[in-house]
């Protein structure tokens, strides 16, 4: 009895390490995605060429971060004019953004908890279901990074995804969701 008690611990863990690195792969395919898509319009934006002839170093890299946190429903504050910050979702408020880009990390992670299953050997639904679910425990870390990384000092505040609805949408909610359904379908296609 003990000793399939450790094997079912032991498959557990393997399965939690390969959602992490499948999760993982996930945040950085999606955001790579994301920046393929997007770097070229930020570099050429009036905003970005606004911003450089004032001074501000207004790196793509961080932009295209918001973009993608964006494209999971966290939205970016931005100091106000005059004090208090403001929201804004570029991929709604920016016309050369494409609404596809929502789809961006939906189709990351679906790939991600799939390859979960697969990789663990997850035959069950919900085997499935655990192995799609730790998708989150690499993708999580991605989002939390995200809120310190992408994070642009204009004068003496920061813009940057929300902290919360990063750690609380992107973080875990996505990866938790569409993984987990990921999982559980491609456990029960096997």
């Amino acid at each position: 009895m003990a000793t399939a008690s450790a094997s079912d611990s032991n498959r557990t863990a393997s399965t939690i390490a390969v959602g992490a690195a499948t999760g993982l792969g996930a945040a950085i395919l999606g955001y790579l995605a994301t920046y393929l898509a997007t770097s070229s319009t930020i570099e050429n934006s009036t905003a970005s060429q606004v911003l450089e002839a004032l001074g501000q170093d207004i790196s793509t890299w961080k932009v295209v971060g918001w973009v993608f946190m964006n494209a999971h429903g966290v939205v970016t504050t931005f100091p106000a004019l005059f004090g208090g910050t403001s929201a804004v979702n570029l991929i709604e408020n920016v016309d050369a953004f494409s609404a596809v880009l929502y789809v961006v990390p939906v189709v990351a992670l679906v790939a991600a908890g799939a390859l979960a299953v697969v990789v663990s050997g997850a035959t069950t639904t919900k085997a499935g279901a655990i192995a799609g679910a730790s998708t989150v425990v690499g993708y999580l870390p991605v989002a939390v990074a995200g809120i310190a990384l992408f994070a642009i000092t204009i004068g003496e505040s920061v813009a940057r995804p929300d902290p919360v609805t990063a750690i609380l949408l992107a973080g875990a909610v996505y990866p938790a969701l569409v993984g987990t359904l990921s999982g559980v379908a491609t456990a029960a296609l096997r």
